[in-house]
């Protein structure tokens, strides 16, 4: 069906008005038909930088080793929702894409999760079915949205998770402690991108299992350069 209604306007079709084309020849999971990230996207090399899209928009310099992330509020990434393709050239200067990190809060309606889950999922396709090597950005609100989210990730891939500004308190680390618990379990990542931390003990036995790579937030590395003098 997304096949047809992504062809241009012709005799029997009508306008794609919501984005058929961001999944046009994906596979797709068995009740929500979210698409499915396939493995010859995903990222071959691990980022030697990211940097928040916010920022990136307006730097200068050379981005052919950064990898772009979208841990910010969503209104500063919105715009490519409203319109991917416009910046299918900008992310192809990039090193990669971490897949969208669109706001999920447990107190939404299911149904704007699963909203949500889709656009990150559906515009992480696009782009990386269009040349962009990508990170699937693994976040998928209730705990009962997790097994078909989950679906839609290659198994022994590399994945991201963001995690700045969560692990403030105990109950909030035990949510992700519960979440990855199941990630790792399932889809078994060969190597997992962290954007924030995971500093507290209860994560350790999970870094002895799999091969986890924190990196700094853009806002506390710029400020710990500022701290040094760098």
């Amino acid at each position: 069906m997304y096949s047809l209604l992504s062809r241009p306007k012709e005799e029997g079709y009508v306008a794609d008005s919501f984005g058929a084309f961001l999944v046009e020849g994906a596979r797709f999971s068995s009740r929500e038909e979210y698409p499915i990230i396939e493995k010859s996207m995903i990222a071959q090399e691990l980022p030697v930088d990211i940097m928040p899209f916010n920022k990136a928009l307006t730097y200068r310099g050379d981005l052919s080793k950064t990898f772009i992330c979208t841990f910010s509020p969503d209104e500063t990434f919105e715009r490519v929702r409203r319109n991917p393709k416009k910046y299918l050239d900008f992310f192809k200067r990039t090193a990669g894409l971490i897949g969208f990190d669109f706001s999920i809060h447990s107190d939404m309606p299911l149904i704007k999760q699963k909203a949500q889950i889709y656009d990150n999922l559906a515009l992480t396709y696009f782009y990386g079915n269009n040349g962009v090597p990508v990170i699937p950005n693994v976040r998928s609100g209730v705990d009962e949205l997790t097994p078909e989210f989950l679906e839609c990730i290659p198994k022994n891939s590399t994945i991201a998770i963001g995690t700045h500004g969560f692990m403030k308190e105990m109950r909030e680390k035990y949510e992700w402690y519960c979440f990855l618990d199941e990630v790792i379990n399932t889809i078994r990542p060969k190597n997992i991108v962290v954007y924030g931390t995971l500093s507290s003990r209860m994560f350790d036995d999970f870094k002895k299992s799999t091969n986890i790579i924190c990196y700094p937030s853009w806002i506390s590395d710029r400020w710990r350069r500022v701290k040094n003098g760098d």
